[in-house]
């Protein structure tokens, strides 16, 4: 399970991870005594690493995607905590709560395994079995589609996946049957506590159930991309309907702030502006937004006072990258914008996607600019990322421009050895090779391209 913040009484670090021990969990032990010491000893300490490594499953899922957990251990099982101000998406959501009970059945086929091999210690038989049922018999339960279960939010966050829009009525209601369910299920086989997270489930699903309005983060979230995507008109539709629901000034600023945004794409700033007018004061007006805006007033220096604090925070976002590159090159600042080239390039994953693209393109506006060492740089980490025979060329190019004919020789033969399209076109017409040209070298190098 994961949630919002939790502290505790011991608390410790593992593998980068704060983890709390809440005063709770000392009624494990006493509730285990009455077995003897060695059993309470036995029981605490396998319900204790059991519920750690669940929750270090979620936690380590979060940190994939970049945010920063704590999780917290406590009588009842354990809590792994989303940052606060944490925004993950619904994929994000649903990945992180598989993740624990992934763990756990593993931990508990693991240790039937263990059972089946017959150790020879007592001790050890009885640790294999007590992991078998806190980790495979409660894992099971908890994956039941039940809230506040794992189970719970990956059919909440899987609904929300597969029909493109939050389904609180239908979780509410599978919580609720489910609830009923286990509820009965317990009083057969006489687990009163079993029952009790029946009675949490009914209570939880019917939370839910009542819960007519729209999840507004993931509404909010819908509105942006459908924005991006092209599709303002049903991005409008969406933001409208979230100012008539929003019921606290946060959620008010963050529907007109994307209403700013969508009026800019519309060609609207006067109304973006507006908008922007109206957020509460102390309100953090998005960097990239702010910069937009100044743009439509040819505010370049305010433009680069705005969005350089990303690139020294590592935050600047991809779209934002080329509005500050043009404001650098308009007031030659070459440096600052082979950072933003660097900054894209270390983010790019691929040549070819968003990051990517922009840092080529900043590279080739570098060596037109005549910063020839930018260019360099910058091709040669091209190159040591992505292996593109395009960045063994440029930088080439780069090395004629700064007199290194020799080194540009032999980046050329990397060119030639990972190839590119039009590859032997270049080599003959590219005016930036023609000091090369008379090599003797050269005129093998151009076979090898044929």
């Amino acid at each position: 399970m994961f949630g919002g913040t939790g502290e505790g009484f011991v608390r410790f670090k593992l593998f980068g991870i704060p983890v709390g021990i809440d005063w709770s969990f000392l009624i494990v032990p006493l509730l285990a005594s009455a077995g003897g010491w060695q059993r309470a000893l036995i029981w605490t300490t396998v319900i204790f690493v059991s519920v750690l490594l669940h929750e270090l499953g979620h936690a380590v899922a979060m940190r994939v995607f970049g945010f920063a957990p704590r999780v917290s251990i406590y009588a009842l099982g354990g809590l792994t905590f989303w940052p606060e101000g944490a925004a993950p998406t619904v994929k994000q959501s649903f990945v992180v709560s598989g993740a624990g009970p992934a763990v756990s059945i593993t931990l508990g086929v693991l240790s039937l395994i263990g059972v089946a091999l017959a150790p020879s210690s007592p001790a050890l038989a009885t640790i294999l079995n007590d992991s078998i049922w806190i980790n495979l018999v409660w894992g099971v339960i908890n994956l039941l589609p039940i809230m506040p279960l794992d189970g719970g939010n990956l059919l909440d966050t899987g609904a929300t996946i597969v029909t493109g829009t939050p389904r609180p009525r239908w979780v509410g209601a599978v919580s609720i049957v489910t609830g009923l369910g286990v509820i009965a299920g317990a009083a057969k086989i006489g687990q009163p506590f079993l029952g009790l997270i029946g009675v949490f489930a009914i209570l939880r699903g019917w939370e839910r159930w009542k819960d007519k309005r729209p999840d507004f983060d993931q509404a909010l979230k819908q509105a942006v991309a459908l924005g991006w995507s092209g599709n303002r008109e049903g991005a409008e539709t969406i933001l409208l309907m979230l100012k008539q629901v929003a019921t606290t000034d946060e959620q008010r600023a963050r529907v007109a702030q994307e209403l700013a945004w969508l009026h800019l794409m519309n060609g609207k700033p006067e109304a973006a502006a507006e908008l922007v007018r109206t957020l509460p004061p102390g309100w953090q007006v998005a960097p990239e937004l702010k910069a937009r805006l100044l743009a439509t007033k040819d505010d370049v220096d305010g433009v680069i006072t705005t969005l350089m604090p990303e690139v020294t925070n590592g935050h600047l976002a991809v779209t934002a990258a080329p509005l500050l590159a043009s404001a650098l090159f308009a007031r030659e600042r070459l440096q600052e914008v082979e950072a933003v080239a660097t900054l894209m390039l270390a983010n790019a994953k691929t040549r070819e996607d968003a990051a990517g693209r922009v840092a080529a393109d900043l590279t080739a506006r570098l060596f037109h600019a005549n910063a020839a060492e930018s260019c360099l740089r910058l091709s040669e980490f091209l190159w040591k990322k992505f292996s593109k025979g395009e960045d063994a060329f440029n930088a080439a190019c780069a090395l004629v421009k700064l007199s290194r004919p020799d080194e540009a020789m032999r980046w050329l033969s990397e060119a030639v050895r990972a190839g590119m399209p039009k590859l032997r076109e270049a080599l003959t017409e590219d005016d930036d090779l023609a000091p090369l040209r008379e090599r003797p070298e050269f005129a093998a190098l151009l076979t090898r391209a044929q």
